[in-house]
């Protein structure tokens, strides 16, 4: 049967998910279809947790409970260490992110990125021990599974929550791209006070069901769950029963909360025909229940793309799937489970080599009477000692064979500090360093890439999104805007690119230090950079600054410098133009002091010096247009303001000596006189040019 290539395309308003009750049954095949993964998932992190590697209920059927049954924690020691290299590797800089702002005409460009990244670190600190938290769950997700999700909860906050692993489901086959994927379930434990805050007062209700919830199905759920968890299942739920649960919790919410386990619920992200996002929020428990708790489809503000809702950051490629990326622990599973056993033997071994025996009975018993008194255990007549004694070498190199092929298939994880310390030589240990730092800066690179485009990117969205309500958004805009003087134009429409403060080359910082040194006396190298490489590199970014001068305060003193060369050079006759690029709040004091020194010389002694006038003609427009740029820059305007009174001074009191020169000009050339003496090395005044300097244009 061919299609109707002329019927109606699908809207937007279709709906691909009708109710709560499809919705729920979709959701149960994606469980179903991930049972198997989620199984193994079950047993590594059970290993990683410290779970032994015999089960104790078949050890005590065999009667061998006396046995040695240890999980080592090798897998989970190396596991930790590696998610400490990832956590130093992201956050061992002075600006977790670096922004690039796509203007390059601005002169003010690394001014609005150095305020973007202040802001950001500053949010990440309001965030505070829950940033760290999400973090370690995402990162271990990420290392021991091989994919570290990060969820927004609604579309405002650029807080993401780290999802478990367990929690998100995707369909069979799904590419490792969140932006390529139509569909994402992910699950959620909400304690009954945060759903009953949308439904306890009228006001609230309002506010809730323009948000999208739906009210009424919220009150029906936490009713049928205060019903259930009281131990009334088969009891239908009535208005009465959601009477006493308001009762309840308006006496006693936090009471209620903690005497009830966490609602289970489901957010079913879906890609609708338009492109936009559609999330739809149920209970995953409640079959009865047809109605979402939470349904925007159709909605104007749904995100334009999967990548608004979730982030997700993998490991390596794999095959290409989502879950095609094998994670550490799940590489390790097997080897870490044999190195378990193998030790437990080890230890078994130990206790009970040479104590091998033959039974010489009948055969009729079916456990050996041992005797015990004290420290010495004493057998039957008829059990007879083998003079064949095994050794545990075997078993020790098995062990060996075992940890070396670990440490093969984990070198990409390994760090090899304790490698480069053993080395005999120096040049020894820089050979391993830089070959370990070329797998290392792919895997660096690959990672923070990923967390820059994927997180951060969403992050400043939404911190830089038009009339967003939330709290952490209008700080950052507060912190940008009102505090630190940039214009909102650039705040919410400058096109910017993100990438991590975090440098890939830096998970060798010993490779790093040393070629930081070797090209720091290199022809226009940026020294600054060299030596905070260095320094990161020996003591760690923090210690940037406080070893460091602050990059502003060199900077001013080298644009002190600068001004005061400028003085002389407009001294001796040199007009200068203002570069718009100058420090001009460094500039416009070094100008002013000697003009304000000549002038007041001036009033006091009435004499003129001819050196000091030519200093006046060049200097006072040449300060006024300093002044120009320092009006517009808010992060100037306390300086503007103290030092725009007395340049108006300098500038009225200059006028009034070019004033009296021409004066004095015109008599002398009137009476045949002599007119005032000209400046030395050469410079002329020209009178008539100094009556209006330094008035504005």
């Amino acid at each position: 049967m061919e299609a109707n290539v002329n019927s109606p395309l699908p809207t937007a308003n279709e709906r691909r998910i009708r109710d709560a009750a499809t919705a729920r049954s979709l959701w149960l095949k994606l469980r179903t279809a991930s049972l198997q993964r989620r199984e193994k998932w079950v047993q590594v992190q059970n290993q990683l947790d410290g779970a032994p590697p015999f089960a104790n209920r078949e050890l005590m059927q065999l009667g061998q409970t006396w046995r040695c049954n240890v999980n080592f924690r090798d897998a989970a020691s190396t596991l930790e260490q590696v998610m400490v290299s990832y956590w130093r590797l992201l956050h061992d800089t002075t600006n977790l992110a670096a922004v690039t702002y796509v203007t390059p005409e601005d002169p003010n460009s690394e001014k609005w990125e150095q305020i973007f990244q202040d802001a950001f670190n500053r949010f990440i600190d309001d965030w505070g021990p829950d940033y760290v938290r999400n973090y370690l769950l995402f990162s271990q997700n990420h290392v021991a599974f091989g994919v570290g999700v990060g969820f927004w909860n609604d579309r405002f906050t650029p807080r993401w929550e780290a999802v478990r692993i367990g929690d998100v489901e995707v369909p069979t086959r799904s590419k490792a791209s969140v932006e390529k994927i139509s569909l994402i379930g992910v699950r959620q434990e909400l304690e009954i006070d945060y759903l009953w805050a949308l439904v306890r007062n009228d006001e609230a209700k309002a506010t809730a069901r323009k948000r999208g919830w739906n009210t009424d199905a919220i009150e029906a759920l936490l009713a049928r769950e205060f019903v259930k968890q009281e131990g009334n299942v088969s009891t239908p739920v009535t208005g009465q029963d959601l009477l006493e649960l308001q009762r309840l919790m308006r006496d006693n919410s936090l009471g209620v909360t903690t005497g009830h386990d966490p609602i289970k619920l489901v957010h079913l992200l879906v890609k609708d025909y338009d492109g936009k996002i559609s999330r739809m929020i149920f209970a995953e428990m409640q079959e009865h229940q047809n109605d979402f708790l939470f349904d925007d489809t159709g909605s104007d503000n749904r995100p334009e793309s999967m990548n608004e809702v979730m982030a997700a950051v993998f490991f390596d490629a794999g095959n290409g799937d989502w879950w095609g990326t094998k994670g550490f622990g799940i590489k390790n599973f097997a080897l870490a489970t044999v190195q378990n056993r193998l030790k437990s033997r080890a230890v078994d071994r130990t206790l009970l080599d040479g104590l091998n025996f033959r039974d010489m009975s009948e055969g009729g018993r079916e456990t050996v009477p041992i005797t015990t008194i004290g420290p010495f255990n004493f057998l039957p007549k008829d059990v007879e000692q083998l003079g064949s004694y095994p050794t545990g070498r075997s078993i020790l190199e098995t062990i060996e064979l075992i940890e070396g092929q670990t440490s093969y298939n984990n070198a990409r994880y390994k760090d090899q500090g304790k490698q480069i310390e053993q080395s005999e030589t120096a040049t020894q240990a820089n050979i391993i360093a830089n070959i370990q730092s070329q797998v290392d800066v792919a895997n660096a690179t690959l990672y923070l890439r990923q967390i820059a485009r994927n997180l951060f990117v969403e992050q400043f969205r939404r911190l830089r999104m038009r009339g967003n309500p939330d709290q952490d958004a209008k700080m950052f805009k507060k912190r940008c805007v009102d505090e630190l003087g940039m214009p909102e134009k650039i705040f919410h429409d400058g096109e910017i690119t993100l990438r991590t403060g975090a440098d890939p080359g830096a998970m060798n910082l010993m490779v790093q230090g040393d070629l930081a040194m070797q090209g720091i006396n290199l022809p226009d190298a940026n020294r600054r950079w060299m030596q905070e490489k260095w320094v990161t590199s020996k003591f760690g970014a923090q210690a940037v600054a406080k070893a460091l001068n602050p990059e502003d305060a060199t900077s001013e003193i080298k644009s002190a410098r600068l001004a005061m060369m400028e003085n002389t050079d407009m001294g001796e006759g040199n007009p200068l133009p203002v570069d718009p690029q100058d420090n001009h709040a460094a500039h416009a004091p070094v100008h002013l002091q000697p003009l304000e020194v000549i002038v007041h010389n001036h009033a006091a002694t009435g004499k003129i010096d001819p050196n000091g006038l030519i200093a006046l003609q060049n200097a006072v427009p040449h300060l006024e247009a300093h002044f120009e740029y320092l009006k517009a820059d808010k992060m100037q305007e306390k300086l503007f303001k103290e030092l725009w009174p007395r340049f108006t001074e300098v500038r009225s009191g200059a006028e009034g000596i070019f004033k009296m020169v021409e004066r004095m000009h015109n008599d002398a050339q009137q009476n045949g006189g002599v007119a005032p003496d000209q400046p030395a090395g050469g410079a002329q005044m020209n009178p008539a040019a100094m009556v209006g300097a330094g008035t504005p244009q």
